[in-house]
């Protein structure tokens, strides 16, 4: 749901309809309370599927520090993994410490980056790159924050577009409280995040099958080859 729809289902839902062309100081109030619920959403849990992203970089030969991209999560520095993609070398996270220790002067070690460290909006490389490399990033972002616009979107599913606006309505609620029980909202609200919890959580390719039907089980059990020799 864009952000305009989110302050219009708002005023349907609590009966103020006749409100959404005429006061645009309660649009830009509800707008705030749409960014402070989708913004508490994101925090409920440190990995929401939704957030996941990706993003490449071509090292520089002789630089060790590159910026990390603008909307990741700078809170607990969500890097989820470091790859080359010319390779399948996946670089080994360590802390500025650690790396301080392995090399108190990164410029003087040059090669192939085996590790990496995170500091400040920065993604450090070790030893420092001596050829033009493309790293491949996985990452958690920040969420976007929606505007009162119709092009204007979040990266909450859209089925769970009722939770944001229960969240909204507790903020109504408290401000306007002849419009609703604002405490009764909020678990209403809760429940909802819930849901959304227990959904991301979900394992979809999560059953268990017989190692004889995993190819390359590292020889714990041999493959099964499906050919002539095995029928009958």
């Amino acid at each position: 749901m864009d952000g305009k729809s989110y302050i219009d289902n708002l005023f349907y839902d609590i009966g103020r309809y006749t409100l959404l062309t005429t006061d645009t100081n309660l649009r830009i109030i509800a707008l705030a309370w749409a960014n402070r619920v989708i913004k508490d959403i994101s925090s409920r849990k440190p990995h929401w599927v939704w957030l996941e992203k990706t993003s490449s970089f071509p090292t520089v030969i002789d630089q060790v520090s590159y910026d990390l991209p603008t909307d990741i999560d700078l809170s607990g520095r969500k890097v989820v993994s470091v790859r080359q993609t010319s390779t399948p070398a996946k670089l080994v996270y360590v802390s500025q410490h650690r790396m301080d220790e392995l090399e108190a002067d990164p410029t003087v070690s040059s090669g192939n980056p085996l590790f990496y460290t995170l500091w400040s909006s920065y993604i450090r490389l070790f030893p420092m790159p001596s050829a033009v490399i493309t790293m491949y990033m996985r990452y958690i972002k920040t969420i976007t924050p929606l505007t009162d616009s119709a092009v204007s979107t979040t990266d909450i599913p859209d089925k769970f577009s009722e939770v944001v606006l229960d969240g909204m309505k507790v903020h109504a609620f408290r401000m306007f409280p002849k419009w609703g029980d604002s405490n009764a909202q909020k678990v209403i609200y809760e429940q909802g995040i819930l849901r959304m919890i227990e959904d991301d959580n979900a394992e979809i390719d999560a059953d268990n099958i017989s190692g004889a039907h995993i190819p390359g089980n590292d020889g714990l059990i041999p493959p099964y080859h499906f050919d002539n020799t095995n029928v009958g």
